[in-house]
């Protein structure tokens, strides 16, 4: 019973629905449970209309009091009731016109004959409701059109978010050229960083590829200059006094050593390599292409003197006044043993980088998440090759510049070297200077003597002052030119600009190499897809007739 209250209550609350309140007329109206429903979902009354049945079963007598209620004297209501004769067992085999004549006979005798005509019978009824129907239609035509509208920009968006039609190969294809031609638009504008071309960038930060990748970039660079070297290099000014760093990037000046040690200390953003943390769950198929979490080391505080002596110690020969020139490539190796971690941690990174944003692009374009997988699958193995391609090239990078020949034609080595000799030679004459005066200025003076006598040391302690002066020089002209190569060829151009680069797989002529197989399995629409386009053109369809016919 309660469930059937609520049904009832759920339509009568309807502003357009027409509450006819039936009660047998012999029952006392009071105990009728209906009335009260009708007039809490109908306050006004303006759509309720009482309806009293079985006349003829009333008690003789008791008449006046169904007479009141049909004139408005009792119980009265904002429409009034109306009554109606129903069929009796007798009259099952009447024909309707047959029944509304022995109706109207019946409301031709006494007392029913003081009624008014216009609210008794069937036909009068049928004439009230049409009436009744017409006014509440009016009434509630600017709603009905409202809603009409509505519901018909409702079906179009939902018919608009399940894509064009993809039923034949033609539409299939057609669908995917134009999303590679999107995802190629986007891409372009992504590596442009012309981010206000497109909505798609600002409420998805890893769709600002250009952006993401300069600041890798330079994390990369920052990285190697803090901490891609094994030990701190020496200044010349003692033997005991820090330089630890080789030369800070862009001219960058630090302003002591203490700063500098507490820099290279710093945790990088590498997302892979430097944070340590576990590899992203969201694309596990990288992770046999990718470096595994790394944590790239301080560079130890040992003095960089006493090792390259007693790298030297182990390995001279008979040379006179110089060392054997296969010590610097061994040295320099081991100078740069992190070089290895630091690239592929960057190159890792910028390879997670490209394969969200491809990822998150797709799923930008292409809301269908069966077509996105479909797609996504068989792209996947293309875009790890590819992957593979970068790290591979980027191991032979670090092939070349860590176990190759040592070898630049870089002047700024030569002008390195040249100023590590002057300043060794200025720190030998420290203090043995004086003051003469020249004129009204003073100027610095050596003698020949101090001269001589300053520059005077061992041999070995010549020697290791020399390689470190040769492996200093050196080490700064080749890191600058790794962290160049590695950004451009590894990163830069197999992974994001070259011809070659994962973004440059889903393009119009890959969906032009595809088989109709193929083309069927990522585009084609299931068996729901289908049903759910139908239902809503032929909805569509039916409600344009209806803004039409409104608008008529």
């Amino acid at each position: 019973m309660t469930l059937v209250q609520s049904m009832v209550k759920i339509y009568i609350k309807d502003s357009r629905t027409i509450n006819l309140a039936v009660i047998p007329a012999p029952v006392e109206i009071a105990t009728q449970e209906i009335l009260s429903m009708a007039e809490e979902a109908d306050p006004l009354g303006q759509r309720t209309l009482g309806i009293l049945s079985k006349p003829d079963l009333v008690d003789r007598g008791g008449e006046e009091h169904d007479i009141n209620l049909v004139r408005g004297i009792k119980n009265k209501l904002n429409l009034g009731y109306c009554m109606v004769r129903n069929r009796g067992q007798q009259d099952k085999s009447l024909s309707t016109s047959d029944r509304h004549e022995k109706e109207k006979q019946f409301f031709n005798t006494t007392p029913w004959s003081k009624l008014d005509r216009e609210r008794v019978g069937i036909p009068a009824l049928q004439d009230r409701l049409r009436e009744l129907l017409i006014d509440i239609a009016r009434q509630e035509f600017p709603n009905v059109k409202h809603e009409v509208d509505k519901r018909f920009l409702d079906c179009e968006y939902k018919l608009k978010s399940l894509g064009p039609a993809r039923e034949t190969d033609d539409q299939q294809r057609t669908f995917l050229l134009d999303l590679a031609a999107k995802f190629q638009a986007i891409t372009s504008h992504a590596l442009d960083a012309c981010y206000g071309r497109s909505s798609l960038f600002g409420g998805n930060p890893s769709l600002r590829l250009a952006t993401r990748i300069v600041d890798l970039n330079t994390a990369f660079s920052d990285d190697m200059w803090l901490k891609g070297h094994t030990m701190h290099f020496r200044n010349f000014t003692t033997r005991d006094g820090n330089d630890p760093a080789p030369g800070p990037p862009n001219d960058t000046v630090v302003k002591s050593s203490d700063d500098a040690d507490q820099a290279a200390t710093v945790d990088t953003s590498y997302s892979t390599g430097e944070t340590g943390e576990p590899d992203d769950p969201e694309f596990p198929e990288l992770s046999d292409v990718i470096q595994g979490p790394w944590r790239c080391p301080a560079p130890q505080p040992e003095n960089i003197f006493d090792w390259i002596e007693s790298a030297y110690r182990t390995s001279r020969g008979f040379e006179l006044g110089t060392f054997d020139p296969s010590l610097l490539p061994i040295i320099f190796q081991e100078q740069s043993k992190k070089w290895d971690g630091l690239a592929l941690a960057y190159i890792s990174d910028v390879i997670r980088v490209v394969h969200s944003f491809t990822n998150d692009l797709l799923s930008a374009l292409c809301p269908d998440r069966r077509v996105r997988s479909n797609l996504w699958t068989l792209i996947t193995d293309e875009l790890l090759e590819r992957y593979e391609k970068a790290m591979s090239h980027t191991h032979f990078i670090l092939r070349v510049e860590r176990k190759g020949t040592p070898l630049t034609t870089n002047h700024y080595f030569n002008d390195n070297l040249q100023k590590a000799r002057v300043e060794r030679l200025k720190s030998a004459l420290k203090g043995q200077a004086v003051a003469v005066k020249f004129g009204n200025e003073y100027r610095d003076m050596v003698k020949m003597d101090a001269i001589v006598s300053s520059v005077q040391m061992g041999n070995i302690e010549h020697t290791v002052e020399d390689i470190h002066a040769i492996l200093k020089s050196y080490y700064k002209v080749a890191r600058k030119r790794f962290v160049d190569v590695v950004c451009m060829q590894a990163a830069d151009h197999f992974l994001v600009t070259g011809s070659e680069s994962p973004l440059r797989l889903l393009t119009p002529s890959f969906v032009h190499r595809l088989s109709l197989d193929s083309l069927n399995l990522i585009a084609g629409e299931d068996v729901v897809s289908k049903r759910t386009r139908n239902v809503l053109i032929h909805e569509i369809k039916c409600l344009k007739a209806g803004k039409k016919l409104l608008k008529g």
